[in-house]
C-alpha cells in the first residue's frame, strides 16, 4: 500500500516508546527518603509530570519505594529517582 494512504488510514506503525528509569544519588534532608518524578505519556508524547516525596520513617521505606516505582513503571511512566541511597541498595540494577 502507498505510504501516505497507510498514514491516512491510521495504519502507520510506530515503534513503542522505550520507558526510562533513572536513579541519581544526592544528599537529601534527613527526613526525605527519596524524591520520585513520574513522567506520563499519551500517544508517545509527554503530557503530565508528578512528583512524590517519600518521607524517611525508618520502618518500611524500601517497600513503599518499590511499590510506587513498580506501579508507575507498570502503568507506563518514566521514573526519575533522587535519593541518598545507592541504586543497588534500592534493588535497581544498573
Amino acid at each position: 500500500m502507498i505510504r501516505w494512504l497507510r498514514k491516512v488510514l491510521g495504519m502507520e506503525s510506530k515503534p513503542p516508546r522505550k520507558q526510562c528509569l533513572h536513579c541519581a544519588t544526592k544528599e537529601l534532608p534527613d527526613e526525605i527518603f527519596a524524591v520520585i518524578r513520574l513522567s506520563w505519556f499519551k500517544d508517545g508524547k509527554p503530557y503530565e509530570v508528578d512528583e512524590i516525596r517519600l518521607i524517611d520513617n525508618g520502618d518500611d521505606d524500601f517497600e513503599g519505594f518499590a511499590s510506587v516505582v513498580g506501579e508507575a513503571l507498570k502503568a507506563g511512566a518514566d521514573v526519575s529517582i533522587l535519593t541518598a541511597y545507592d541504586a543497588e541498595d534500592l534493588g535497581i540494577k544498573a
